[in-house]
């Protein structure tokens, strides 16, 4: 298993322990799933605009 595919799969638990822990303590979720997917989709975007600023201005290889 490749590193990145293990941080996948980490990130992935980690959002199903968080899920379980939010229903057995009876919590709400924060964010509506909508809210929460076009936060992540920002991120995503944001990720991806700077890695292609940065190697147009040649920082950070």
């Amino acid at each position: 298993m490749t590193p990145t595919v293990r941080l996948h799969l980490a990130s992935a638990l980690t959002g199903v322990l968080a899920g379980a822990l939010y229903q057995l303590f009876g919590v709400a979720s924060p964010a509506p799933p909508w809210v929460a997917l076009t936060g992540l989709l920002g991120l995503l975007l944001g990720e991806r605009g700077m890695r292609g600023v940065m190697s147009r201005i040649g920082c950070c290889d």
